[in-house]
C-alpha cells in the first residue's frame, strides 16, 4: 500500500516575500508530495499550474508549468514568448520550489506587478494576476498532479545526496548522460558543478575521449579567441608557435565551459557560431575545421538578469540550455548534511590512512543549523580538518563551532590564552597547518607538484608537512 508524504503546502495568497512565507497556515492547495509504492519507482507528485494571457496581444495563449521552470519574455526561447514592447528579453521566471511556485522579476526594465504592487520575488497563490508591460497573466493551479521520477541512487559521480531535490536532479542527469545534448548547470559556488560535468562525461559514450575544462573567468580578453579557437604561428604578435584551441583539444570528447557568465561579450557570438555549426577557424587561417564535441557549461551567475542588462546573449543562453540543471544549495537540503559529513570523513580517513572520526549528535545538530555559504565544498573542507585533528574520535559541537569560526575568518588563529605560551603557539600552528594544507590539497586535487608550486615550497619539504599533518599523497 502506497504511503503519501506531504512535502509542501502553498497558502492561497496573491503574492508575498518568500523568505517570510508562513507554511503553518491552512493551505488552499497541495503543491508537491512524495509517494512510495513497493515494487514501483519512487516518484514525486507535482501539481501542475496554468499561466494564461488574459490581457494583451497574445490573449488566450497559455502554457502549463510542471517540474521545470518557466520564463516569460520577448526573446525567442522563452516558455511564453510575448511581443509586448514593454516586456524585457527574459522578463520573469516561475520556478517550482519547495515553498510553492516562485515568481522572480529578472531586473526587467518596466517591472513586474501583482495587483497594484511591484514585486521582485514572491510566491504565487491561486488566481494570481501578474502584469508585465501591457500584458496581464493569470496563474492558476490545475487539479492534476503528475509524477516526477526520483533516482534510486544516492550518488551521481562524486555528488552525494538522499534528499528528494538531489535525487530528482540525479534522475534527470541519468537520462541525459548518454546523449549529446548541451547542458547548462546553474548553481552557487561550492555546489559541485564541475563534478556534475565530469560525471556526465564519464557516463557517456565519450568517456574514453578528452574532457577539456575551459575556465572562462581566467581567460585574458586579448587571448580569448585564440584560446578557444586556436591560432597559427604568426597570427598575431607573440604567436611564435601553433596553438590548438579548446574545442579542437576536446574533439571526440567533452568541453566544459566553466563560469560561462564571465565570457566577454565579444566572444559570445563566435561561441554561438561554433555551437550551431561545430566548425572552428583558427586565427591566422581561413579553413574551418569540424569538431565533434559535447558541450557542458556552468555558471554561478544569474544569466537571465545578465541578458536584460545586455551582458549575455539570449540566443547563446537558450542554445546552451538544451537541458537546464539547477544544483540545490546545501541550505535547501539540510537532511543531506549527516550523509555528506560521514562520506567526507570516511574519504579523508582512507586518504590519510587514519581511523575514521565520528560526528556526535549535538555536533550534527550544529552542522544542520549552519547556513553553509560555501555549500558542499565548505562542509567537505571542515570534515577533512576534523578527520586530521581528531582521528578515531567523536567530534563534538564545541569543535564544530571552533572550526566554523576559524573557517569564516581564515587569517584569525584560534588562540587559547589560558595555555602556557609554548603550548598555545604549538596549538595555533597545528590549526594553521591543518587549515592551510587541507585547503591546498583540495584545491590542487592531490597533485603534489602543483601544490608545491602554489605553496612556493620544494616537493620534499611539502611532502614532509603533509605527512606530519596525516595527509598521504599517492603520487
Amino acid at each position: 500500500m502506497a504511503s503519501l508524504v506531504t512535502r509542501g503546502k502553498l497558502r492561497g495568497v496573491t503574492g508575498h516575500d518568500p523568505r517570510k512565507t508562513g507554511l503553518d497556515a491552512e493551505p488552499d492547495w497541495e503543491r508537491e508530495s512524495t509517494i512510495r509504492d513497493p515494487g514501483r519507482e519512487e516518484s514525486m507528485l507535482v501539481r501542475q499550474a496554468r499561466l494564461r494571457v488574459v490581457e494583451g496581444a497574445e490573449k488566450d495563449r497559455e502554457i502549463v508549468i510542471g517540474e521545470e521552470r518557466a520564463t516569460v519574455g520577448r526573446a525567442e526561447g522563452n516558455s511564453l514568448r510575448l511581443t509586448d514592447r514593454l516586456v524585457s528579453a527574459i522578463h520573469v521566471e516561475i520556478v517550482n520550489e519547495a515553498g510553492g511556485y516562485r515568481l522572480r522579476d529578472l531586473d526587467s526594465t518596466n517591472g513586474t506587478y501583482l495587483g497594484a504592487s511591484r514585486v521582485t520575488d514572491a510566491f504565487l497563490g491561486p488566481d494570481a494576476l501578474v502584469r508585465v508591460g501591457d500584458t496581464v497573466l493569470h496563474f492558476s493551479p490545475l487539479p492534476k498532479m503528475v509524477p516526477v521520477a526520483l533516482s534510486a541512487e544516492r550518488q551521481f559521480g562524486q555528488l552525494v545526496g538522499a534528499s528528494a531535490g538531489m535525487r530528482r536532479m540525479f534522475a534527470l542527469l541519468e537520462k541525459v548522460a548518454p546523449s549529446d545534448l548541451t547542458v547548462l548547470i546553474e548553481g552557487e559556488t561550492g555546489t559541485g558543478k564541475e563534478e556534475i560535468a565530469r560525471a556526465l562525461h564519464e557516463r557517456s559514450g565519450r568517456a574514453k575521449e578528452p574532457f577539456v575544462v575551459l575556465d572562462c573567468s581566467a581567460i585574458p580578453q586579448g587571448l580569448a579567441e585564440g584560446m578557444v579557437m586556436g591560432y597559427e604561428r604568426g597570427a598575431f604578435t607573440g604567436a611564435d608557435r601553433r596553438h590548438i584551441g579548446a574545442f579542437e583539444s576536446a574533439h571526440g570528447g567533452t568541453i566544459f565551459l566553466d563560469e560561462i557568465g564571465e565570457m566577454h561579450t565579444g566572444l559570445q557570438p563566435k561561441l554561438l557560431r561554433v555551437l550551431e555549426s561545430r566548425l572552428v577557424v583558427r586565427l591566422g587561417e581561413h579553413q574551418p575545421r569540424r569538431v565533434d564535441v559535447r558541450v557542458i557549461a556552468a555558471t554561478n551567475r544569474d544569466l537571465p538578469r545578465m541578458i536584460n542588462e545586455g551582458r549575455f546573449r539570449a540566443d547563446l543562453y537558450y542554445r546552451l540550455a538544451e537541458v537546464h540543471v539547477r544544483v540545490p544549495p546545501l541550505r535547501e537540503r539540510p537532511g543531506d548534511v549527516e550523509l555528506l559529513a560521514a562520506h567526507f570523513l570516511e574519504r579523508a580517513s582512507v586518504r590519510c590512512s587514519a581511523k575514521m572520526a565520528r560526528v556526535g549528535k549535538a555536533a550534527l545538530e550544529r552542522l544542520e543549523r549552519h547556513a553553509w555559504p560555501g555549500n558542499v565544498r565548505e562542509l567537505r573542507n571542515l570534515m577533512e580538518r576534523c578527520a586530521m585533528l581528531s582521528p578515531g574520535q567523536q567530534i563534538d559541537a564545541d569543535q564544530i563551532g571552533r572550526e566554523l569560526r576559524f573557517a569564516s575568518v581564515p587569517r584569525a588563529l584560534p588562540l587559547d590564552a589560558r595555555l602556557p605560551y609554548k603550548d598555545a603557539k604549538e596549538e595555533a600552528l597545528r590549526q594553521f597547518d591543518a587549515y592551510y594544507l587541507t585547503e591546498l590539497h583540495g584545491r590542487c586535487g592531490g597533485n603534489l607538484s602543483k601544490a608545491a608550486r602554489e605553496a612556493g615550497l620544494a616537493r620534499h619539504h611539502l611532502r614532509s608537512l603533509f605527512r606530519k599533518a596525516g595527509i598521504i599523497f599517492r603520487d
